[in-house]
């Protein structure tokens, strides 16, 4: 089956407006606004909080829908500017406090399946987050969300004990009607006291001290879903189950290495620092794995010896959308380890996180060579970093090296489809689409997408190549567009 990536990246709201004014516009009746108050609940309910709220505006019939909503979903991002200063940021924090409260007073006597509550630096709130939390085991909630990072902490080395505040009360651990749980930037967690761990099908942990992961694993046999990110002492050697989706990223581990025998796994995701990953039993089709490591990158340095990389992807070959990092790219050409690594992947959709700087040629071709079956080729351009600036590599002439005559089975067989995200038409993004479409025998289409709010000026540029690549290929269809943000 054909892999495509989403090119129109559209909200919920934003579907169902367009389907009510679809139906508006007809002859026919509005149908959806015609359905049983129960039956609109319920859409509401499947909607994201913050666009559920928005449904009020679609006709008098919604007006007050979304008040029956029973996912509750409170984010500090929604009401808080990132650029208010204080003192206008603390009356902008207290005015999202009273705004949670009022609701919560409102659906005492309502069901409540869900949820979310998501406060950074919560010091000054810490008797409202305890009655929050208590009204959230009141209602026996199935989904609990308890976020209260710091988006300071994502440019930070590491995270100050003193802006932990929150300690999760034991009305947690006891609460038997979870499926779902959220825990992320609180302090003293600790994975043993959960009264009955077998009831969870989702968990996700962030911005603290993690022990005991593995017991708690054990005793989640219903568990289909982890994502552990920014946390540290995480003191796991091995992962094993039915888990479908696994994401670990930017983690700090005691040991060197962890296993995984997950014969069910979906979606692999892994970033940060590399450390010894053993794939002892692996599904044998990967729906999604992701490999970032470009935070190791350093400016002007070449990696150190990276060989467990080639294990990595040999372990996750059977992955169908892979997705790697320049790190990777820059590493995997070295010639010490590409007879190690050369075995072939069952890739169909390949993503590259990259630069296109020369020092990523070869890797590029690698993965290209290696991946006989692939469909669809995504160049994910990142920006520019003041190393990747400068086009010198040695060995490698960013000028001539894709006029070269190299080719490789997918580009004869079975690619498709080139997208480009965030394409602004740089030194070496058409250098590398030329040579695409020349030896690209079966390629149908190559779609550019400019970043989002690109300037006239270089949105015309932009369109500019495209012109020029699409009079340089009659069988290949070369369309530029303005990239959507979700």
């Amino acid at each position: 089956m054909r892999s495509y990536p989403q090119t129109h990246l559209i909200s919920s709201f934003e579907i169902l407006h367009i389907s009510l004014t679809t139906v508006s516009m007809s002859a026919q009746p509005d149908m959806i606004s015609n359905l049983p108050d129960e039956l609109l609940v319920q859409i509401v309910s499947c909607l994201p909080f913050k666009e559920c709220v928005r449904t009020s505006v679609l006709s008098k019939r919604w007006r007050y829908q979304y008040r029956e909503t029973t996912n509750l979903g409170f984010k500090e991002s929604d009401f808080v500017s990132p650029s208010l200063q204080d003192p206008d940021r603390i009356d902008a924090r207290q005015r999202f406090v009273d705004f949670v409260f009022q609701w919560v007073g409102r659906v005492q006597n309502r069901v409540v399946e869900s949820f979310e509550l998501c406060l950074s630096s919560p010091r000054a709130y810490l008797a409202q987050v305890e009655a929050l939390i208590a009204f959230a085991v009141r209602k026996q909630v199935k989904k609990l969300v308890l976020d209260f990072s710091s988006p300071t902490w994502r440019i930070s080395p590491s995270v100050p004990d003193h802006e932990v505040f929150v300690v999760v009360p034991e009305s947690v651990y006891n609460l038997t009607s979870l499926e779902s749980l959220t825990v992320s930037g609180c302090r003293g967690f600790d994975t043993k006291r959960f009264a009955d761990p077998g009831i969870f099908k989702s968990l996700s942990f962030g911005w603290m001290r993690l022990l005991d992961v593995e017991y708690l694993l054990s005793k989640a046999y219903r568990l289909v879903s982890l994502n552990i990110n920014n946390c540290w002492e995480l003191d796991i050697v091995g992962m094993e189950g039915n888990l479908r989706e696994v994401s670990i990223q930017n983690c700090k581990f005691p040991d060197v290495s962890l296993s995984f025998d997950l014969p069910r796994v979906d979606i692999f995701k892994y970033s940060g620092d590399i450390i010894y990953l053993r794939f002892n039993r692996m599904n044998t089709i990967i729906k999604e794995v992701h490999l970032d490591f470009q935070m190791l990158i350093k400016e002007y340095e070449d990696p150190n010896d990276p060989n467990t990389l080639c294990d990595h992807l040999y372990g996750l070959r059977s992955a169908m959308t892979l997705t790697v990092c320049p790190y990777l790219l820059r590493v995997i050409q070295q010639p010490i380890y590409q007879m190690h690594l050369l075995q072939p992947l069952t890739t169909q959709h390949l993503v590259l996180k990259t630069r296109l700087h020369p020092k990523e040629f070869n890797g590029i071709m690698i993965l290209l060579s290696n991946c006989p079956d692939l469909e669809t080729l995504t160049l994910d351009m990142l920006p520019p970093t003041s190393f990747s600036t400068d086009p010198t590599y040695p060995g490698i002439d960013h000028k001539t090296y894709w006029m070269q005559n190299m080719t490789c089975i997918c580009l004869m067989k079975t690619l498709k489809v080139v997208v480009v995200r965030n394409f602004v038409r740089g030194r070496n993004d058409l250098n590398v689409l030329k040579y695409l479409i020349r030896y690209g025998t079966v390629l149908e289409r190559v779609e550019l997408y400019l970043p989002y709010g690109v300037d006239e000026d270089k949105k015309k540029f932009a369109n500019e190549g495209a012109e020029m690549l699409q009079r340089s290929s009659k069988h290949v269809h070369v369309p530029c567009a303005q990239f959507l943000k979700r």
